[in-house]
């Protein structure tokens, strides 16, 4: 395997080994094999950490992105009310002023009507348009001040708005600098890792690779009180003892990871 990256965008055919397998290994050091093994688990592992923390930086812009998209629909949404409520409030004026325009004209019918029926009739009517208007008032006294509260609201919104930019912003390029950063380790890790596994037979590596990638970046992992450090799952004595033998690789029964006992 030239470079981690490149394999871990192929499918791996899953290693199945069953319970109590191993696998001899009689033209190799078993024992300096294991050790080397180790040491490139620990350095797999961070080459996997690395690669989970890089893949996971479009999501984090993602979020930001997002958030600063709701915040600027809330003020899309406050500054379209506003304006829905500003034109309802010039209609109702625009209606007071016809109706007062009305009333005007309908006062000095009054002084022309020489009958008393038409003149009652004639000032009730101006009555109930001085009731409309009354109505009128009162509704426009109301939206103005629902406008007054609204454009309040725009206007915190507008601020928390500009904050957010600023902080997604300062986000953004600090996300950027750690990318850059990992970037640099994971490639360095990775050319560390072609020079390590050259000390590996490549049988071994193989086997080893097949695991770890089936195995979520944990192919190499330690016997612990008597149960795997993989699964957790309690092993029985004989392959704790094989695994202190170390002459042949030994298998968790359930994991298929390779045990090795922690000096």
């Amino acid at each position: 395997m030239a470079v981690l990256t490149s394999a871990m965008s192929k499918p791996v055919t899953p290693f199945l080994i069953g319970k109590g397998m191993e696998l001899s290994m009689t033209t190799v050091n078993m024992e300096e094999q294991v050790k080397i093994l180790i040491e490139l688990q620990g350095l797999d592992s961070e080459i996997f950490n690395k690669k989970r923390f890089l893949d996971a930086i479009p999501g984090r812009i993602r979020e930001l992105d997002d958030s600063l998209e709701e915040k600027s629909a809330n003020l899309k949404s406050l500054e379209e009310e506003s304006k829905k409520l500003q034109v309802k409030r010039k209609e109702k004026e625009a209606d007071l002023a016809s109706k007062e325009q009305a009333i005007k004209k309908y006062q000095v019918q009054l002084f022309q009507i020489k009958t008393n029926k038409e003149y009652t009739s004639l000032e009730k009517e101006i009555a109930n348009i001085k009731a409309d208007n009354s109505i009128l008032e009162d509704e426009i006294i109301e939206l103005l001040e629902h406008v007054d509260e609204i454009k309040k609201k725009v206007s915190k919104e507008k601020e928390i708005l500009e904050n957010e930019k600023g902080k997604i912003t300062q986000e953004k390029k600090k996300i950027e600098n750690e990318k850059k950063i990992n970037e640099t380790e994971f490639s360095d890790l990775n050319n560390k890792r072609k020079e390590f596994v050259q000390k590996l037979d490549k049988n071994i590596l193989s086997k080893y690779e097949r695991i770890l990638h089936n195995r979520d970046g944990l192919a190499m992992v330690p016997i612990i009180g008597g149960t795997c450090g993989g699964c957790n799952m309690n092993l029985p004595p004989q392959v704790i003892n094989e695994a202190k033998l170390k002459k042949d690789f030994t298998f968790c029964g359930n994991c298929a990871r390779i045990l090795y006992i922690a000096e």
